[in-house]
């Protein structure tokens, strides 16, 4: 039987991935003040680089939340006209191209996936929680207060001052938004259209809630003259390179490492026609793959698009309601489990959102990611557990028994846990003993590698026993409840001792 798959189903591969990356790219740009066209074009020369230059193994690029709200963050330094912020806005786009670019020659590869997971939780809550602030005066259609959380309460108490038309329109997109049931489909884009549609009868416009959707289409627009502070536009941009890059170091794999370089390229790209930022974007639905036919339907869908005649305004409160969704659908809310009793853990967390929230987004993220790395070096130091021995595999009875040499804690994990992949993933052997008698830091930045060595390990019909635990540890691990790890896959025991009791028992290696 053929395997090939019919156009069909690629166009609708192609309207699915176009509903993750559209949406939040069309918001990212109406709520920045920015023309809709200038989202459309960073989507479209993110899909161009996937395609010529994205290789066997696909990723995906799209204007990413995180690096979104950096650029809206930024753009609101200049309050001037439009022509001039959309200047401002692709001079942003071009050096953070070329930072990405210095970044992928002169920093260690992934180097940031040593920052602990905490840490990048934190970044993310903080993110949020300024999105959240600079998104509710869109929704409730008054100006904004950028002085104080005390400002943006006084604008909530302050119920008689909204603009209700502005706040139904956003209570009904994100209805419409949770109510739809469809899990194959992209619902962020689908209530877009709608919206879109709805706009012939309703006149947005006219309750000041809409945003100016095109403008004539500038070729080489960085080329007009443009009043700007040049080192706050390269502080900014670094800023937002320096995200993607932890982006990328914490979320992709290490057969995508190269895409830095790529995203480098495709901003570069972007800045020539007119485009925004652009990011690593990612899939939730993990049964999608990334073709190269599902990118070309996508990039003639929106050419399609592109040359669809657009409405002249479109409502500022559904884009809001649209930003805010996908920010919370990427966001991991399985690991968010992990947190439970673990103190150390939410202080990490708690003090990287709380360096965001009162710094800002550009300095916060700075210090963020300075006072992580700081911590890291002086603790695997004194833990004696930086990431450079390798570790050991021997076969016993048929079975492959992985030794770690040093204490296993968030500095060391990731590369630790990768290597050990490499080293087995060719070995035709049913289990897997991971031998931990050096030690085990119970935290959640080995909760997640551990539960991610065990997904791989299962999709290759493997399955893996963590030993030589300590006891306290080990009642860690059972009561987190790892996915793919089971109570009866901990052990106290070293590697040798469970082989031997499978030997002589002829029977389960369960502790």
């Amino acid at each position: 039987m053929s395997t090939k798959q019919s156009p069909l189903v690629w166009m609708s591969d192609g309207w699915k991935l176009l509903g993750y990356v559209l949406p939040m790219a069309l918001a990212c740009a109406g709520i920045a003040g920015l023309p809709i066209s200038m989202a459309m074009a960073g989507v479209m020369c993110a899909l161009l680089s996937s395609i010529i230059l994205g290789g066997p193994k696909k990723v995906l690029l799209t204007p990413a939340p995180f690096s979104a709200l950096i650029l809206m963050a930024s753009i609101a330094y200049y309050a001037g006209v439009v022509s001039e912020r959309i200047t401002v806005a692709i001079m942003l786009t071009l050096f953070t191209g070329g930072w990405l670019l210095l970044m992928s020659l002169i920093l260690p590869k992934h180097c940031l996936n040593w920052i602990a997971r905490p840490v990048w939780h934190g970044i993310g809550l903080g993110m949020t929680l300024t999105l959240f602030a600079m998104l509710i005066p869109v929704i409730l259609g008054v100006p904004a207060n950028k002085n104080s959380w005390q400002g943006l309460w006084e604008l909530i108490l302050k119920w008689y001052g909204w603009n209700w038309p502005s706040v139904v329109l956003a209570i009904l997109s994100f209805a419409l938004l949770v109510l739809w049931r469809s899990k194959s489909q992209p619902k962020a884009l689908w209530v877009l259209l709608l919206v879109w549609i709805l706009s012939y009868i309703w006149p947005f416009a006219l309750v000041g809630i809409a945003t100016p959707v095109q403008l004539d289409e500038q070729y080489w627009p960085f080329m007009n003259p443009v009043h700007a502070d040049w080192p706050l536009l390269f502080f900014l941009s670094a800023t937002i390179a320096l995200l993607i890059y932890v982006e990328s170091c914490q979320y992709l794999p290490k057969q995508f490492r190269r895409s830095v370089a790529l995203v480098g390229f495709s901003n570069i790209l972007s800045s020539f026609t007119g485009g925004l930022v652009i990011s690593l974007g990612y899939v939730a639905d993990k049964a999608l793959k990334i073709r190269r036919n599902t990118l070309i339907v996508m990039l003639l869908l929106m050419a399609l698009i592109y040359c669809w005649s657009w409405l002249a305004y479109v409502p500022l409160p559904v884009l809001a309601v649209i930003a805010l969704y996908v920010l919370c659908v990427q966001i991991n809310w399985c690991e968010l489990r992990f947190y439970y009793w673990q103190w150390g853990d939410l202080l990490w967390l708690c003090i990287s959102a709380g360096l965001i929230i009162m710094f800002g987004v550009c300095t916060g993220l700075w210090l963020v990611i300075s006072f992580a790395l700081i911590g890291m070096c002086w603790y695997s130091l004194r833990m004696h557990a930086w990431p450079v021995l390798f570790p050991e595999v021997q076969i016993i009875a048929q079975e492959a028994v992985i030794i770690l040499p040093q204490l296993l804690l968030f500095a060391n994990v990731g590369t630790l846990l990768n290597r050990s992949h490499d080293m087995i993933t060719s070995l035709d052997v049913k289990n897997i003993y991971l031998d931990m008698s050096a030690g085990c830091h119970a935290d959640v930045t080995v909760f997640v590698h551990l539960q991610a060595l065990a997904r791989r390990l299962h999709q290759q019909e493997k399955m893996l026993f963590v030993c030589g635990l300590n006891e306290k540890t080990c009642r860690v691990l059972i009561a987190k409840k790892l996915d793919y790890l089971s109570s009866e896959q901990f052990s106290t025991l070293s590697a040798e001792s469970l082989l031997i009791c499978h030997k002589y028992n002829n029977g389960s290696v369960i502790a």
